[in-house]
């Protein structure tokens, strides 16, 4: 209710803060009046006596645990839960429905163990012998769910899985008949009345699968089942026409019975396929045509009869797309896990069967709001939050009735003052808040300062994006409390690439390539949905139109943006005019596909839409209002990308609009609409007391700082601020996000929009999609003790523990790829050596669509001043600790013994074949001369930096542009007379942080950044302007982490005046230049050392620190974090346990790791030490790859396809597939592992 009264009146309360930064994170958590009910500040009620409610709480408990252990498919143990549970509760539809998937498991993973050719024949047959008792037991489970069940399509499902498995295991011809039945089966139903439902796609799936198993490897399918199956999968791909994994089988099938109907499939592929046409396009290149073309020479074949040009062209083209992101979705779509059918519709029940007696209680008191004028005069139209000034609470922003906009600055407990206005070129129908600089880019102060500070917060300025009919504007505005009120609007007037956008219903940002910086998307009336990228810089240019079809015959009238389905891409969920919900899903490197949510019924009149995760279960539910009422789409996850609908609950007491907040702390959200207000939660929605609030409200902020959501409210012109004065309410955290100490990275956009933040306390699990600055969440009766982590739009994850009062936290500057890491034994401990495969980067992109090239092999001189045996051998650990996948072909290493005053390098470097040469240089003291004069770019003496390897680095840049990227930079050194003859070689020692591939698609959207130069060599020449020849335009640099590198300077260097120049615009740190000369190498001999143990297993993630403030990190191994840091990679990876016969040579079958992991070598020590007066050093030899799971690398968020030897490039093109495939057969026995889902996305145990 509203209630106009004296500020006076408004309660008092103590309020206590919590400041936190995440990426650089503030979060403020306040202690505010505690539930009055409630006897302890954990909110613990004594009454919970109750028989009802403690039946109610132990099968909560056992469903948790059911649910949890079929997740990670331990079947049997999961069995005896759910069989207890049917025991309670025989008629229970959803826990039947889990019971007979956890049996289908059980069953998948027996037969599994059957056919596992890497099993011991004992273990397979008792396997086998198990089989035949749990298919029955299944099949029974199956029967029973049918029965109860109102799904008719799940049940044909799970009968048809299990009969296929049962083939499987059957004597040939039998198996041959029973996958007879099994199709005619499926194809009579998906011809039927079933086969209608949009569901009825699974059936599709397993079609296509049993026609798979009966197709024989040189005959292809009998001939009297391929009409009857191309029919089938043509009525399928009818019924399913936006399934590009049903459309390309029933054309290949249709050309196959030589069916001149074939033609309208083909072209469906061929639309379909438009969403990503630019990365397919790289493919069909190597066969001379475009995709459209290709389509057209299949159709001209058809119309032509020339039959076998068809099915050659057409098998061309299923060879491009049968590997893609959507052709992949698809057939998940399609063909699910049984982990995707899961139900948890009785864990939503029983959880808000108990709620109003657990410790997180639905809110009870009325919500109450006191209205506060702000300006009278003013006859408002829009009205937005935003924190103009950076201090940390919210000011406001409004439009007028004249399109004047007008700034309100928060001089504190909420009074406002007038701060600016400006007239507006259009009249605006929405604002967008969004900062549309990357972060980075200008202020050379950014890399000087050291502490946060309060100045750091305004490196750029606010803007507001404006839209309407008439188009959109741009306008800055400067908070600053220097800047005059008639500068506090900068209107944008040059040139951004969105003149051409009109007719614009809604608009939202997002960054939609995970470049660091923020894109706009527009929903228009007449050109559908408009996309623009931001080159970083607040100009744009627009994506390919092809899904423009998507909200043109059918407007989009809103725009929610998140992660739906959690493969880390952003996604955009959309409402149209029909009131159908859709979906515009990222395929990456900037490819969306837009499609209908066929599962969820339309809602008419729909015009908004929120994603949040209602019931949290760790996975996005659907909020979607319309003014007739609203509807929650319920969802579950369960591997990335797998986002299912569960079911859906709807009201028409709740309709747009609707403002969508934690209004009184309770932890659950509640809907503020102009009829009433509702909380939601696994209930659905429960009506709330309280008068309604009508008007036109702006987003909800805490406009005075007592830890309560309040919202700006226009009602007939007027302006207001709705104050919470809501009576019982509980603790709460807000995380902000803002640059206080900008590190410049340029990885994350300002206020890291579309993050993830998750929040847990005590037992339960909250989360929210970062779209503001400041994001609230309710915590009750919890105080203490709340975990907050934040997974990044670029995949980087954060996490704070035991949150404690008044407490910053910077954000974590530190890799999420780089390589992986080599450790050594030194006696006592492993201590942390070097990083390795920086040569042989996959699918790296150092622009759009030009991938970085790889060199698998590489030598790295290992120092082994701290390296000792341990009975009679070397132990080495290799991990990966990182965001990626790494391959190791081969590990070899040679023990180098040498005269102590002896230096050996290696000529290992980043660069082609052709400069890192493998060699040992060997350079004795005499051979070898410091700089007697280093100056860097702004003619400082770093010479003392540069004397010697002791980890005192020079840095020769004061603005990083970004991670990675400098302006150019350089060090001159200046060394004595070298002797006439003899070879000359420059030895740098440094380090390197380098770009990933979103930065480098960054950098080349950007007009303004130039390409990275990487280090070359320059000589003195008083012909030039600069006074300096480039004699070596690329020399190489060191790959990460501390490293030398010998440069042949021979026919560059005048002997004379010997002065060189290394430049570079990459951010490398020198800590050490020398010159040395020789005609001979220094003494040295070499034992290769025989590999004797090799295994994989599980290290987990060491700690980081930083022994200086410009040295790399370094690494702990024995002070591992054993919690994943990463978000899990899909696809296969090595088996834990021996892996010895996989690295002795280079022949395709490698060690594939991923993060987490490690590989465990150990080598036979040389049998004689090295003489007195002499010392060992090693070399190691690596075959392999390492392959960063940024969302720009090519195939990154996989572990296939494998790479090899003989490969032209990455990912491997469609006319190498069945190089590829003999890979994958190669690999395959051990390739049994795979990383969790679940354990990155844990469930709470409450919700």
């Amino acid at each position: 209710m509203v209630k106009n009264e004296s500020r006076d009146a408004k309660r008092s309360g103590g309020t206590g803060k919590i400041v936190i930064a995440l990426a650089v994170i503030a979060v403020v958590v306040a202690g505010i009046i505690l539930w009055s009910s409630r006897p302890d500040n954990l909110g613990n009620v004594a009454d919970v006596d109750d028989s009802e409610e403690r039946q109610a709480a132990e099968q909560l408990d056992l469903t948790r645990r059911a649910l949890a252990a079929t997740e990670n498919l331990e079947a049997k143990s999961a069995d005896k839960s759910w069989e207890s549970l049917y025991q309670q509760s025989p008629g229970d539809k959803f826990m039947l429905q889990n019971r007979a998937l956890n049996r289908i498991l059980n069953v998948d993973e027996l037969a599994g163990q059957a056919s596992n050719s890497s099993l011991e024949a004992a273990a397979k047959q008792a396997a086998r012998a198990q089989l035949p008792d749990a298919i029955a037991a299944t099949r029974l489970a199956i029967e029973q769910y049918a029965t109860e069940s109102d799904d008719k399509v799940l049940p044909v499902w799970m009968k048809a899985r299990i009969d296929l498995q049962e083939a499987s295991l059957l004597p040939g011809s039998m198996t041959k008949s029973l996958r007879r039945e099994i199709f005619e089966r499926l194809s009579e139903t998906l011809r039927g009345e079933l086969g209608k439902l949009p569901s009825a796609r699974i059936l599709g799936g397993s079609l296509i699968e049993v026609l798979g198993q009966m197709e024989d490897p040189i005959d292809g399918l009998p001939a009297a089942t391929m009409k009857s199956a191309a029919e089938t999968v043509k009525v399928l791909s009818d019924s399913h026409p936006d399934n590009l994994y049903f459309a390309l089988r029933a054309a290949r099938l249709n050309i196959d019975i030589k069916n001149a109907n074939a033609t309208e499939l083909v072209k469906r592929t061929g639309e379909l396929a438009r969403a990503i046409a630019p990365l397919v396009g790289r493919e069909t290149r190597a066969i001379g045509m475009t995709p459209a073309e290709l389509v057209t020479s299949i159709v001209d074949a058809i119309g032509a009869g020339e039959w076998p040009t068809a099915e050659t062209r057409m098998s061309q083209w299923f060879n491009v797309l049968n590997g893609t992101e959507i052709v992949k979705t698809d057939r998940r779509l399609a063909l699910p896990h049984p982990l995707d059918r899961l139900s948890f519709e009785s864990l939503r029940r029983l959880s808000s069967l108990i709620s109003q007696k657990s410790q997180i209680e639905r809110g009870k008191s009325p919500l109450v709001f006191e209205s506060v004028q702000v300006n009278a005069s003013e006859k408002s139209r829009l009205v937005t939050s935003i924190d103009f000034d950076v201090d940390l609470d919210s000011d406001i922003v409004t439009v007028d009735d004249q399109s004047i906009m007008h700034a309100y600055r928060n001089d504190g407990d909420a009074k406002f003052v007038s701060a600016g206005s400006a007239k507006l070129p259009l009249t605006p129908a929405g604002i967008v808040v969004a900062d549309l600089f990357v972060v980075d880019s200008s202020s050379p102060s950014r890399i000087r300062s050291g502490g946060a500070s309060v100045a750091g917060r305004h490196d750029t300025l606010p803007c507001l994006v404006m839209y309407g009919d008439e188009g959109v504007t741009l306008a800055c505005i400067d908070g600053r409390e220097a800047t005059g009120d008639d500068k506090r609007f900068i209107l944008v007037d040059e040139e951004t690439g969105l003149e051409s956008v009109t007719g614009v219903t809604f608009a939202v940002a997002g960054d939609l390539e995970a470049d660091g910086d923020l894109d706009l998307v527009f929903a228009t009336k007449t050109d559908g949905v408009r996309m623009f990228v931001n080159r970083g810089n607040r100009t744009f240019f627009e994506l390919d139109r092809v899904e423009a079809s998507f909200g043109k015959s059918d407007p989009v009238t809103c725009i929610a943006a998140g992660d739906l389905d959690r493969d880390l891409d952003l996604d955009l969920v959309t409402t149209h005019a029909s009131g159908k919900v859709g979906m515009l899903e990222n395929l990456l490197h900037l490819q969306f596909r837009g499609r209908f949510l066929d599962e969820i019924k339309a809602v008419p009149g729909a015009s908004q839409i929120a994603i949040e995760d209602v019931d949290g279960n760790v996975s996005w539910d659907l909020i979607v209002s319309a003014d007739s009422g609203s509807t929650i789409v319920y969802s579950q996850t369960a591997a990335a990308g797998a986002w299912t609908v569960e079911r859906t609950e709807s009201t028409k007491t709740v309709a747009a609009p609707a403002l969508l907040a934690d209004f009184d702390n309770d932890s659950w959200l509640d809907l503020i609409t102009d009829a009433g207000i509702s909380t939601i939660g696994p209930w659905g929605f429960d009506q709330r007391q309280g008068s309604a609030v009508p008007g036109f409200r702006g987003n909800a902020a805490d406009f005075n700082a007592d830890g309560l959501q309040d919202f700006p409210i226009i009602d007939q012109g007027k302006l207001s601020i709705a104050i919470n004065q809501t009576a019982a309410s509980g603790h709460f955290v807000n995380a902000r996000f803002k640059g206080i100490d900008d590190n410049a990275s340029g990885r994350v956009n300002h206020f890291a929009i579309g993050s993830v933040l998750e929040m847990r306390f005590g037992p339960h699990y909250r989360a929210r999609i970062v779209t503001s600055p400041s994001t609230h969440f309710g915590i009750d009766g919890f105080d203490d003790g709340a975990t907050i982590r934040a997974i990044l739009p670029n995949g980087l994850t954060q996490t704070i523990r035991d949150i404690k009062a008044d407490t910053l936290v910077e954000e974590e500057q530190t890799l999420k790829g780089s390589c992986p890491y080599l450790y050594a034994w030194d006696g006592s401990k492993f201590r942390f050596v070097t990083d390795c495969l920086w040569a042989a980067p996959l699918g790296l992109q150092v622009a759009d669509g030009i991938v970085a090239k790889d060199r698998p092999w590489e030598y790295l001189k290992i120092d082994g001043t701290h390296i000792r045996p341990r009975d009679d051998r070397y132990e080495f650990r290799l991990t990966e600790e990182l965001w990626e996948v790494a391959y190791f072909d081969e590990v070899a290493i040679t023990a180098v013994d040498h005269p102590s005053d002896v230096d050996i390098w290696t000529n290992e470097k980043v660069g082609p074949a052709d400069i890192a040469t493998p060699t040992i240089f060997a350079f004795d003291k005499q051979q070898r001369r410091q700089p007697t004069l280093a100056i860097d770019t702004n003619g400082r003496d770093v010479t003392g930096e540069m004397m010697r390897v002791d980890g005192d680095f020079m840095q020769g840049f004061d603005q990083r542009l970004r991670q990675g990227l400098c302006p150019p930079h350089w060090v001159d050194l200046t060394f004595e007379t070298l002797p006439k003859q003899g070879s000359v070689y420059l030895v740098m020692t440094g380090w390197i942080l380098p770009t990933d591939t979103s930065l480098n698609i960054q950098i080349d959207q950007n007009d303004s950044l130039s390409p990275i130069e990487f280090p070359s060599v320059w000589v003195p020449d008083s012909k030039k302007e600069s006074g300096w020849r480039q004699a070596i335009p690329f020399a190489g640099f060191p790959g990460g982490k501390t490293k030398t590198i010998v440069i042949d300077v021979t026919d560059a260097v005048d002997r004379e005046d010997v002065r060189v120049r290394v430049r570079t615009s990459a951010q490398i740190y020198w800590d050490a230049a020398e010159i040395a000369t020789q005609v001979q190498p220094a003494e040295f001999t070499t034992s290769p050392m025989s590999l004797l143990a090799a295994s994989v297993g599980f290290h987990g993630f060491s700690r980081r620190s930083k022994p200086g403030r410009l040295a790399p990190e370094t690494y702990d191994y024995q002070d591992a974090a054993t919690v994943p840091r990463w978000p899990p990679l899909t696809g296969k990876l090595t088996r834990s346990g021996d892996c010895l016969e996989l690295l002795g040579r280079w022949d395709d079958k490698m060690v594939v790791i991923g993060a987490g992991d490690e590989v465990r070598l150990s080598f036979a020590a040389p049998k004689k030490p090295p003489p007195t007066g002499w010392v060992r050093d090693f070399v190691m030899h690596n075959v392999g790859w390492d392959k960063d799971a940024d969302l720009n690398t090519l195939a990154g968020q996989k572990t296939g396809p494998l790479p090899y030897r003989s490969m032209s490039t990455y990912p491997p093109p469609a006319a190498e597939s069945d190089q590829s495939r003999k890979r994958d057969e190669l690999n395959r026995d051990h390739l049994q592992r795979e990383q969790s889902f679940r354990k990155f996305w844990h469930r709470p145990i409450q919700p």
